[in-house]
């Protein structure tokens, strides 16, 4: 209701401020005529598809400012990620302007109550104190979050006193009726890269778009890469980059995104800044090479279309095949982060002439490198950093501390025993007393002492303030710590408020996608009051919050990144072969943990409570395997959720912990730890859960769950012999329905996969891992069961497919030799028994191989 009140507000403001403008102009065209050239205020000046649609200045100001703007790479961006903006401000005065630059956008707004459609939206305003010295131009960069189909920002300077000196609409140039891959490319020939522009990818649903990058234009901050969704260096030697600018690199690659290497003759330049973090060995000499670039990764054999390239061989740690030409990787990957870096042993630009008449390879490169499932997220508008968040952080946060619940027994106690002292309880007692003409001041006096009690009880339920719950992501690694904190921000009366935050954090709001949403955007007028204002100052972000409603909820994220000075972290050593694992994993925490357990890819370890300092041994331990993607489930069973079932007590504090602490690492597993990955994770609870380190003010009071977590590399060799997933790469589909993140089945209709084992891999043995126990139970609550039926091998030979022995689950290579083909690859067929209780989510065995890696 709060809301209409402001919009009718408003409109009655907007009328009465017109009518208020119209005097003035009236008056001045009285006085000197039509066309005198005088004007009021405010100049607007329209431009027919001009970027700035409206820009002002107050000639009566004694700061008459100039702005110029440049919003994300050369003027062009797209919604739905953070949008970097450099505004230059100059000052052609002789007085110095102090102030603040004001940046206002839109955010969609959930109403509840509404249909499901998004028919509101909030202004949120960002203010950045600035100071430009007279005669001087400032520079100043700053990055807001842009909703989707969100076009327009409005820019203004406001100066001590609260007084508008000039400002500007910016009218962003969005492509929003095709999909585009921003593709940042940072070369010193980029021109050698062109026939990667404007290429179809994924169907062409996709289109690339490359943006130029240089030593100077590179950005100094991750969020000022997130309009991209990859970086390709290529012929660019990265030793040249500063510090702050691979930083930002690196940061923004652990953040999600794809971070691509072209080498050939310039490997060791091009590599040079990252090789610490990503080269298991050193680079070798180039060489040349002959490569058929339209042969399949399974043929050894080369066809017509044969470039010689000077290439040169890259071994990143813990490195997956993206694409292959008989036993040599062409591409491969390792995973960094949420995101990947991958490298190619040729240089791109040598391939200009083939990538031009071959468009297909463009769309080739991308698909195997980035996938089909990201790709189509990226084609359906919804695969931003934050677009499509706002759910997932929703259920997160969305909480409360349960001892704040009110206790329901004790008040229907005070009710029941009220109604019976006074009724017939304080009736009968005063007239055994004969004292009846004094029961109606008793009962007054009765209800003034229950009412006192109601409030005493009521104590422990109210809040004073604002408060905040809280999630929080506290990634510890040898030299920093990153943080990653979702949180909510809500107040108990129905006015403005303001809260102060810690000020090394960044910080964004997380809102709404409004991509559903089918109707239009409003126009964003100056004159409007925002609903939330965030002010950067230097000892302080400032929150305010104005006129929101009681217990309305606020989200944000807030990143930081700190040096790692007390070794703070898990650290260990860990070796799996062929489903054992051992090793130790060391507390370095001065705090004791909960709920830890050790992530592998699909196989986990549960290991419990770790005191500080504590090593702890893996020996003898049992690996799980599991559905690393179905997080979930998997989380259920580390938080000790899962034992709860279907039973549901939001009174009981144990089990709302526990679903608070499943909620936060299915949502880690599945946005950060998903996909194919070499290393390790280890995952614990803080047992802290009112934690104030993000607050500028520690008085506010705060609720949540803290994860911890730390990458450890795992030794997966022994006697000569490597011991690896048969799942690095998605099994191609060649019949049947199947979803490779879950690597489950669906329908009665027979699933045929092709596994690729790797072509430099001698293949020693084969395992299929079944469902550990423990998991199979926790999945039928999701409606998911393992496989049960009949598997077929293809015969090579024969040309005929092979039924196997169901029971049996290790297969050696003297087995295998007439099922594997000359690319490494096996094809299985698998036919489910349609008496099982489900025709859907049929999870299939997880396939390791073990061998020798060929010279």
């Amino acid at each position: 209701m709060y809301r209409y009140t402001r919009v009718l507000k408003g409109a009655l403001f907007a009328l009465l401020f017109s009518l208020s403008a119209l005097l003035p102009s009236y008056a001045a065209i009285t006085a000197d005529g039509p066309g005198s050239g005088v004007a009021g205020p405010r100049e607007t000046v329209p431009e027919e598809g001009a970027q700035t649609e409206a820009l002002w200045q107050d000639p009566a100001s004694p700061h008459p400012l100039e702005m110029e703007v440049v919003y994300g790479y050369d003027n062009t961006a797209r919604s739905g990620r953070i949008l970097p903006m450099t505004i230059r401000v100059t000052n052609s005065t002789k007085e110095d302007f102090t102030g603040t630059l004001r940046a206002a956008t839109f955010e969609p707004e959930y109403s509840p109550y509404g249909n499901s459609s998004l028919s509101e939206y909030s202004t949120y305003r960002y203010e950045y104190p600035i100071e430009v010295k007279a005669g001087e131009t400032v520079e100043k960069k700053i990055q807001i979050s842009l909703s989707i189909q969100v076009d327009q920002v409005l820019l203004s300077l406001v100066d001590q006193e609260g007084k508008e000196t000039a400002g500007r609409r910016i009218r962003l140039d969005l492509n929003l009726d095709t999909a585009e891959l921003y593709v940042g490319v940072l070369s010193d020939h980029p021109e050698r890269l062109s026939y990667m522009d404007h290429m179809g990818i994924n169907y062409s649903t996709l289109r690339t778009r490359l943006i130029e990058l240089d030593q100077d234009t590179m950005p100094e901050s991750r969020q000022e890469l997130d309009q991209l969704d990859v970086l390709l260096i290529n012929d660019f030697d990265t030793g040249s980059l500063d510090s702050r600018q691979l930083e930002a690199v690196w940061e923004w690659t652990q953040s999600g995104g794809t971070l691509l290497f072209g080498t050939g003759e310039h490997a060791n330049e091009t590599l040079g800044a990252f090789s610490k973090a990503l080269l298991a060995s050193p680079l070798p000499q180039a060489v040349e090479f002959e490569l058929d670039m339209e042969s399949s990764q399974e043929s050894s054999e080369y066809g017509d279309s044969r470039i010689v390239l000077n290439c040169t061989e890259v071994d990143l740690k813990g490195s997956t095949e993206v694409m292959t030409k008989g036993p040599m990787e062409i591409i491969s990957s390792t995973p960094v982060g949420r995101g990947m870096a991958a490298a190619a042993i040729y240089d791109f630009g040598d391939l200009k002439e083939y990538g031009t008449d071959n468009p297909s390879y463009v769309d080739r490169l991308f698909t195997e490198l980035i996938g089909e499932n990201r790709l189509n997220l990226l084609s359906s508008g919804n695969g931003g950093s934050s677009a499509g968040r706002y759910w997932e952080v929703q259920s997160l946060i969305n909480t409360g501390n349960v001892n704040r619940l009110p206790k329901v027994g004790l008040y229907v106690t005070l009710a029941v025993a009220y109604v019976a002292l006074a009724g017939p309880g304080l009736y009968f007692f005063l007239k055994q007393r004969e004292l009846r003409q004094y029961y109606q001041p008793a009962v007054a006096i009765l209800s003034l002492c229950c009412t006192g009690m109601v409030l005493l009880m009521g104590i422990p339920t109210r809040f004073n303030g604002p408060f905040f719950t809280y999630a929080s992501i506290q990634d510890a690694g040898e030299e920093d710590i990153s943080e990653t904190l979702f949180i909510n921000m809500r107040s108990p009366y129905n006015h403005s408020y303001g809260v102060s935050l810690d000020p090394s954090y960044r910080l964004f709001p997380v809102c709404d996608s409004s991509y559903y949403n089918s109707g239009t955007v409003p126009a964003l007028v100056d004159s409007e009051d925002p609903d939330m204002v965030i002010r950067y100052k230097e000892d302080e972000t400032y929150i305010e919050a104005r006129d929101t409603g009681a217990f309305n909820p606020s989200y944000f994220q807030m990143e930081r990144n700190l040096p790692n000075e007390t070794g703070q972290g898990f650290s260990g050593e860990i070796r799996a072969f062929e489903g054992t694992i051992t090793g130790t994993i060391t507390n370095n925490y001065p705090w004791t943990v909960e709920n830890a357990a050790l992530l592998l890819y699909n196989q986990m370890v549960m290991i419990g409570t770790i005191e500080p300092g504590q090593t702890i041994s893996l020996d003898g331990r049992e690996l799980i395997y599991c559905a690393t993607d179905l997080g979930y489930a998997m989380a259920a069973q580390i938080t000790g959720a899962s034992r709860y079932g279907q039973k549901v007590n939001i009174e009981d504090p144990d089990y709302v912990r526990a679903l608070e602490r499943t909620n936060l690492l299915s949502f880690y597993v599945e946005n950060y730890f998903s996909g194919y990955h070499t290393q390790a994770r280890v995952v614990a609870f803080s047992q802290e859960q009112k934690e104030t380190g993000f607050l500028g003010n520690p008085g506010t009071e705060t609720y949540g769950c803290t994860l911890l977590t730390s990458e450890l590399d795992v030794n997966y060799e022994q006697d000569g012999l490597v011991s690896r997933s048969a799942m690095q790469k998605q099994p191609h589909v060649l019949a049947g329905e199947y979803d490779a993140a879950r690597n489950t089945i669906y329908g009665i209709n027979p699933v045929v996969l092709e596994y690729y084992l790797g072509n430099e891999l001698e293949v020693d043995t084969l395992h299929f891992h079944r469902l550990s126990e423990g998991v199979v139970a926790n999945l039928r609550y999701y409606y998911t069961v393992p496989f049960e039926g009949n598997m077929y091998f293809y015969n090579y030979n024969t040309g005929s497919y092979d039924r196997m022995d169901s029971a049996v689950s290790q297969y050696n290579r003297e087995e295998l030799d007439s099922y594997l083909s000359p690319g490494n690859t096996i094809t299985v067929k698998y036919v489910y028994d349609t008496a099982g209780e489900y025709t859907w989510n049929i999870m299939l065995p997880v396939l390791t191989v073990t061998g020798r890696r060929q010279p």
